[in-house]
């Protein structure tokens, strides 16, 4: 007898097969896909790990950068002096005292002088002693000596030189400059750029020169403003006001309102009550601690005559300080001059302008033909009505430039225009 199988029977057999097979081919698969993700999931955390250690350097490297390139960058930044706002001063009120100001005591002024002297000793810190040293013949017992020296400040860092205002140094053949910094110890420093017509220059030390000690005590001092200095001011003389190094002397301005005269210009004169030198250099600080006066006795006093500390005012040697930081000559034309007066236009018939009092010899005025006598009204396009005026335009020029002053020169018949092709030059 045959055997049949039930169909219903045979069905479900083979249905039960096909689960089994589908269930372990399920089963595998899951297997194979969970290893896949893990995989996945340790690259991702791997690479997320990456990625956060790169950010994070990165962030480090940006962080870092700024000082690392101002230590050890090779190349000097561009120095740029901030142009300062006018200031009105005070002279018509000097002298005047305000009634309901009280009487100071003595604790009074022990606590003015305490504060006074942490100012000068924190504007210390930029102070530099710079002296000219001459090589002695051999057999000397001594190899070098100091010939001159002079006291300045350092003002500004252009990333790879520290720079130093102070008055000019005659060097002499065979002759070397000699830094003594805040630390104590002494560095080579050399010369960026003088101007012998203000008697001034900026001296510059190599940063990587310096050791960690000179890092940890210098500081760069602030250049303030001289425009509203008025006459009772405190201001703080530091550097050799007295002919020797280290010095300090407290003070007030007896008067700001005198000039003197130089080439293309005239500069303010901060005049102090503070006993001084003839051989005198330094700065004048105010009692913030910034620079408001730059200190040569020498210049401001003839034949070895002293008297109270005199500086220039800053604001007006401001432009200079920057030609000089960057290498490059002040703008020199040679002409020695007064500003024309309403007064004088109304009483003489003299033009507004810059009336030329004298020529220096040798200078680019006098080979351009300009005569004292003459009045300058315009200066490479600019108009000028004051000597001031007269001495920015010239510091919008460069030396070797070919500019035009114009003017007017009196003849027969009154007042005449004239034209002069001026190449600007430099004392140097």
């Amino acid at each position: 007898m045959e055997y049949h199988e039930n169909p219903e029977e045979s069905r479900e057999e083979n249905e039960g097969e096909k689960k089994e097979e589908f269930s372990f081919m399920q089963e595998t698969i899951k297997d194979e896909n969970g290893g896949y993700r893990k995989i996945r999931n340790t690259v991702l955390k791997y690479a997320g790990l990456g990625l956060i250690f790169g950010l994070a350097a990165c962030l480090g490297f940006y962080a870092l950068r700024p000082w690392v390139e101002n230590r050890f960058s090779s190349n000097p930044e561009k120095i740029t002096i901030p142009e300062e706002e006018e200031e009105e001063t005070q002279e018509g009120e000097e002298g005047q005292q305000k009634e309901t100001s009280p009487a100071l005591t003595v604790d009074d002024y022990e606590e003015l002088n305490r504060a006074l002297v942490n100012v000068a000793n924190t504007v210390n810190r930029s102070m530099v002693e710079i002296s000219v040293q001459i090589s002695q013949p051999a057999g000397q017992e001594q190899a070098l000596v100091d010939e001159d020296s002079v006291a300045g400040a350092i003002f500004e860092d252009n990333g790879v030189e520290l720079l130093v205002a102070a008055k000019e140094l005659d060097v002499p053949e065979g002759g070397s400059l000699q830094a003594r910094l805040a630390d104590g110890n002494s560095y080579s420093v050399s010369v960026k750029k003088r101007d012998a017509n203000l008697g001034i220059a900026v001296y510059a030390i190599d940063k990587n020169a310096l050791s960690d000690t000179a890092w940890n005590q210098i500081q760069t001092a602030v250049l303030g403003s001289s425009g509203g200095i008025s006459k009772g001011d405190l201001v703080i003389a530091i550097g050799s006001p007295f002919g020797y190094y280290g010095g300090m002397g407290f003070g007030v301005i007896s008067s700001a309102r005198e000039a003197v005269s130089r080439a293309d210009g005239e500069y303010s004169l901060l005049c102090t009550d503070i006993g001084g030198s003839s051989s005198g250099t330094g700065i004048l600080v105010n009692t913030d601690g910034q620079i408001v006066g730059l200190i040569d006795q020498e210049r401001f006093y003839e034949d070895g005559e002293s008297g109270p500390v005199a500086a220039y005012g800053i604001s007006d040697l401001k432009e200079a300080l920057e030609f000089l930081s960057n290498g490059q000559a002040v703008p020199y034309i040679g002409i020695h001059g007064v500003t024309v007066t309403e007064e004088l236009t109304a009483g003489q018939g003299i033009p507004s302008g810059v009336y030329v009092q004298e020529v220096s010899t040798d200078s680019p005025a006098m080979a351009a033909g300009i005569q004292s006598g003459d009045v300058i009204t315009e200066v490479a396009g600019t108009q000028v009505t004051t000597l001031s005026g007269y001495n920015s335009a010239l510091m919008q020029q460069e030396a070797g430039d070919e500019i035009r002053v114009k003017g007017q020169r009196q003849g027969t018949g009154g007042y005449v225009d004239i034209t002069f092709r001026v190449t600007v030059g430099s004392r140097e």
